[in-house]
């Protein structure tokens, strides 16, 4: 018997950089113009890299006599979550149900910022977008057109250990019924 196998490719690792933007500030969330490119957000430093999960609903099609005899996807479960561990209250803001950011200033400068969550029934739809550099040159990017917050808001201060703010997401399928892309490039 002959085997063939895969050509060695390079083996990714490490992090990335995360970038958020409000989706009503997108006019195509599939097509970005540069003016758009230039709303998303750069969370901040990332604590124990990135995790991106895809998943099916399957449905089982059963009979009374013959058991299952189809399987179909209904749905897709796309979650996306990483840890930040650096401090910026408004980026909380943007993605949080019910989270109003303000400001006080004196001189032109912050004096204060305040984060107040209330109760709304509606979370902030967000376009998601995650950078890997590979170690080989060019990127991964990971595209989530149309996200919302899916996880809780835990802040855990310890003394000898950074605060780290969980992030995770669901992806939602835009009007084309898509999620997700992932784009990989090279040098």
């Amino acid at each position: 018997m002959v085997m063939h196998y895969q050509k060695s490719d390079p083996i990714v690792l490490g992090s990335g950089e995360l970038y958020l933007a409000k989706v009503s500030e997108i006019v195509d969330p599939e097509q970005l113009t540069e003016e758009e490119v230039n709303k998303l957000v750069n969370i901040g430093a990332i604590e124990s890299g990135a995790n991106i999960d895809i998943a099916d609903e399957d449905i089982e099609i059963e009979s009374d006599n013959r058991g299952t005899v189809m399987k179909i996807t209904a749905d897709k479960d796309i979650n996306f979550s990483s840890g930040v561990m650096t401090w910026v209250l408004e980026n909380i803001a943007n993605f949080l149900m019910g989270a109003t950011y303000t400001e006080e200033k004196a001189d032109e400068v912050v004096t204060s910022k305040k984060l107040v969550v209330g109760l709304n029934d509606q979370k902030p739809n967000v376009y998601l977008r995650f950078v890997h550099e590979k170690t080989s040159g060019g990127t991964i990017t990971l595209n989530m057109y149309n996200a919302i917050f899916a996880g809780k808001l835990n802040l855990n201060f310890e003394k000898k250990k950074q605060t780290t703010v969980d992030y995770n997401f669901m992806a939602l399928a835009n009007d084309n019924k898509n999620y997700i892309e992932i784009i990989e490039t090279f040098e």
